[in-house]
């Protein structure tokens, strides 16, 4: 709303013609209606495992990061599952490495079900299926209605609202996870030099190796 009355645009709004793919929406609330239900009467890990990360899917709005502040407080502070050393372990090793940040749904259901080899191996399958399950529905039920939808002005305008919100729950996130391993000065030195080199169009290879050795000699 505050993105809509800050444009100040006129003719925001007009009318579209939609055709929605409703299977793909029931199949989604039915999954989600039932993981609860399923999860309220069965009292089985895995059942809760999966209500869980497939909660934690459609809850996501702006990247995985935004989502970190519920799992830990589900995973860690309320089932405990693990500790929040291991919790942030696994968050910084995913950090590191390429590809999605939902990677770590695996390392965290892994180790919510590390009773044995076959519960753990089927905990962290779960756990990935289950957080990029609501997305891949949503996703098919979305698209073609947003090919529609991003004809009206006013959708397009209260985007940058929503991503503003969006950026706002990443750097609460970010604040907790570094509540929770402490305000060390070494995490401090990390972070800033980290928003340094991102704000950089151009960085220079030397440079990140002589920071990186000096970093390592600094915290080893």
């Amino acid at each position: 709303m505050v993105a809509i009355i800050h444009s100040r645009e006129k003719n925001l709004w007009h009318r579209v013609s939609l055709n929605p793919p409703w299977r793909y929406l029931i199949a989604f609330v039915s999954i989600t209606i039932g993981a609860i239900l399923l999860s309220l009467l069965v009292n089985h890990q895995l059942v809760k495992i999966f209500e869980s990360f497939y909660r934690y899917g459609y809850l996501v709005f702006g990247g995985g990061q935004v989502v970190i502040p519920v799992m830990f407080s589900d995973l860690v502070e309320i089932n405990s599952f693990m500790t929040t050393e291991e919790f942030l372990t696994g968050y910084g090793l995913v950090q590191a490495m390429p590809g999605p940040m939902f990677s770590f749904s695996a390392y965290a259901g892994g180790l919510a079900g590390r009773a044995t080899l076959f519960t753990q191996i089927s905990s962290a399958l779960v756990a990935g299926l289950a957080i990029f399950l609501p997305g891949l529905l949503l996703i098919y039920f979305v698209y073609p209605i947003w090919e529609k939808l991003k004809q009206i002005r006013g959708i397009k305008v209260s985007l940058k609202g929503i991503n503003a919100i969006a950026g706002g729950l990443i750097t609460v996130s970010a604040l907790i996870i570094m509540q929770r391993s402490g305000f060390a000065w070494d995490n401090l030195l990390v972070m800033a030099c980290t928003l340094f080199l991102l704000s950089l169009k151009k960085i220079p290879a030397p440079f990140i190796v002589i920071l990186v050795i000096c970093l390592g000699f600094m915290i080893g």
